[in-house]
């Protein structure tokens, strides 16, 4: 009995390249540096991050569901985590400029 197409995800690219990262991951990792990069000049540019960590989620979805036709799965983990970090910092600094106030 041989072993089906989808044995391993190592027989998909058989030139040795790396397969394709996924779009929403690369969107993700963008918004989040827009977002954490907003915070200092305008601190509701923070808003950014949300499409950061939805975006990361999507292509982490993506990603899974392409059963190694996609890569790109760090790079939406990175993507969230940089947004989330945008928004924690907004919040923060708006707490404390309430106590500063």
């Amino acid at each position: 009995m041989s072993p089906g197409p989808e044995s391993s995800p190592d027989d998909r690219v058989s030139d040795g390249s790396a397969a394709p990262t996924n779009r929403n991951a690369i969107y993700s990792v963008l918004f989040g540096i827009a977002a954490f990069a907003c915070v200092f000049v305008f601190p509701f540019g923070a808003i950014l991050g949300v499409p950061s960590v939805t975006t990361g989620v999507h292509g982490r979805r993506e990603i899974a569901a392409s059963q190694g036709a996609e890569g790109g799965d760090s790079a939406a983990v990175i993507g969230m985590m940089i947004g989330v970090a945008a928004i924690i910092t907004a919040l923060a600094s708006w707490a404390l400029s309430g106590l500063t106030g």
